[in-house]
């Protein structure tokens, strides 16, 4: 998890639109609500890529997020069961904008009887995602399993 004030460089909103779009219109709510000055809000991985996703809906494609807060929601909810690795190489479809899914960038097919369809790319979220929530001194730690040669 991480702070909101470093939710706000990795989504370049402001702290007024995190407070905003997190809070007061709860389109993306933080894992852990704030507890006061010096306690701040709190991130996991899945919020903030939904929440840099929000931020590409809105400055591209000048999509009104109020008008889509279930949606939001159901993201949300979506994202939170998808460990991290699983996603590399997939695209989110949003269906007609009233649902998303997880589909693989080499299986994005639409046919004609098919919801007009959106897609957005993970990839370029991960990367900047990996590079803040992996852990940066790993020397401590032991490998779960003994490495064993296999023939």
């Amino acid at each position: 998890m991480i702070a909101a004030g470093q939710v706000q460089k990795l989504t370049d909103l402001t702290a007024n639109q995190l407070r905003e779009w997190s809070q007061r219109r709860d389109l993306v709510p933080p894992d852990v609500e704030a507890q006061g000055p010096g306690r701040p809000a709190l991130y996991s991985w899945q919020t903030v890529l939904l929440l840099r996703l929000a931020v590409v809906l809105r400055e591209k494609f000048k999509i009104e997020l109020q008008a889509h807060k279930d949606l939001l929601h159901a993201l949300r909810d979506l994202f939170s069961g998808a460990p991290f690795p699983t996603l590399r190489g997939s695209m989110l479809a949003l269906r007609a904008m009233e649902h998303g899914e997880i589909v693989p960038e080499g299986m994005v097919r639409v046919g004609s009887d098919d919801a007009d369809t959106l897609f957005l790319r993970l990839d370029p979220h991960l990367d900047v995602l990996e590079a803040e929530f992996s852990p940066q001194d790993q020397s401590d730690q032991f490998p779960l399993f003994r490495a064993v040669q296999v023939r």
